[in-house]
Formats: C-alpha cells, structure tokens, sequence
C-alpha cells in the first residue's frame, strides 16, 4: 500500500474518531451545519482552481468520477471547519481572528506535507501561502453563513435543553 492511501486512510479514521469523540453533544447540529456549507464553498473553490490548472490531485478515490480528492474536499476540510467552529471562543474579534489563524496555519502546514511527500495534492501554479489565503475565507465566509442562520438562540433553546 503506498503512502497515498495511508494518508487517506488516516485522514478518514482520524476524522471519524474526531466527530464522535471531540464533538460535545450540544454541538452537533452546528458542526454538521458548519460542515455541509464549508463543504459546498470547498467543492466550488476546488473545482475553479483544478480548471484553471492551478492544483492538481494526481491520486484520486474515484479518478474516472470527479478531478478532486474526495477524502480533502468532501470530509476532512469542512470537518475540521465544523470542529473550528464549534470550538470557537465566544470573546473578542481579535481574540477570534487569531484562533482562525492559528487554525488555519496548521491546517495549511498539514496541506504542505501532503504536496511534499504525497501525490495527493499537486501545486502547479499555486503557492502555500494561497492556500492559506482560501482557507481563511472560506472558514470565514462559512463562520459569518452560520452566526447569521443560527442568530436567534431562542429558536434552538428547546434542543439545547435536551442535549444537556
């Protein structure tokens, strides 16, 4: 087995075990929300760059079905962007704006690893540091589409009841 699939296999076991056991109980309904828009925003963002032959995804689950890496843009991506969110501190704008940044300096760095040793994620005309540019706003965008659908707690009040 190469090493590309060990990195997706990983990726998947990691994810899984990360939604079942980091997620509070309270937290589902915003993770999962967090993660089917962060996804739909990924999915657009990625096939513009794979068309304009920015990146490239020479390993693929399904190379005959789609251009993009499925395990990256459908599942690990926007399920860290949900765990992002569901952990976000309720403080200041600064104090939220570093939190992003350090989230998606790590997860940008994680991205460099698997276009340096992997041939799952090809730069052609395409830099690290735009990487980290997409994932800030598309983490931002996605935070700003969730504060905005989920601004009225009293809404969600009975849910959150139960969950506790």
């Amino acid at each position: 087995m190469s090493v590309d699939y060990i990195f997706i296999m990983a990726m998947w076991v990691s994810g899984v075990v990360a939604y079942m056991f980091l997620t509070p109980k309270n937290q589902y309904r915003k993770l999962l929300f967090s993660l089917l828009t962060c996804q739909a925003l990924l999915w657009i963002n990625s096939l513009v760059h794979v068309e304009f032959n920015l990146l490239a995804f020479p390993v693929r689950e399904f190379p005959k079905a789609t251009d993009l890496l499925i395990t990256t843009e459908y599942f690990f991506y926007p399920l860290l962007c949900g765990l992002y969110i569901a952990y976000e501190p309720k403080r200041s704008f600064k104090t939220r704006l570093i939190y992003l940044s350090v989230w998606i300096s790590f997860i940008t760095v994680y991205d460099v690893i698997l276009v340096k040793y992997t041939n799952l994620v090809e730069y052609v005309h395409y830099a690290w540091y735009f990487t980290w540019i997409d994932f800030f706003c598309i983490f931002a965008v996605t935070n700003l589409i969730y504060q905005w659908i989920f601004k009225n707690k009293e809404l969600f009040r009975i849910e959150q009841e139960a969950a506790e």
